[in-house]
């Protein structure tokens, strides 16, 4: 069994904004030390919280899709060329090559979960 609490996980710096607790690792990602490396399918699962007035710089990934999923916060998304509000409840799915950049343009902590799957 592979039971994981964001309490117990180290966080990391992740686009130079936020705070990111990387919860789950797909077996690309399998490591002797990490012993919750899992799906096949999936990259990672990562809890990500990003202080207000902050984003992520923009990127994109060539080896993987991502979904987020906002549990706590407002703000916005950019993905290529649209930008949208985002608020607590809202998923976003990002394709892979897709350049994009989230923003915290509330005034409290921004909480989301961030799913990649491989392609």
């Amino acid at each position: 069994m592979i039971k994981v609490n964001w309490r117990d996980v180290v966080p990391t710096i992740a686009h130079d904004a936020g705070i990111d607790w990387r919860l789950l690792s797909g077996q690309s990602l399998k490591d002797e030390n990490d012993p919750s490396a899992c799906m096949e399918g999936m990259m990672y699962i990562a809890r990500a919280c990003l202080q207000p007035s902050l984003s992520y710089h923009p990127h994109a990934h060539d080896d993987h899709e991502e979904v987020y999923y906002i549990i706590r916060g407002k703000g916005e998304i950019r993905i290529d060329d649209e930008v949208q509000p985002i608020r607590d409840g809202d998923i976003i799915y990002i394709g892979v090559n897709q350049v994009h950049e989230i923003r915290n343009t509330g005034d409290e902590m921004m909480e989301f979960l961030a799913v990649g799957a491989q392609v």
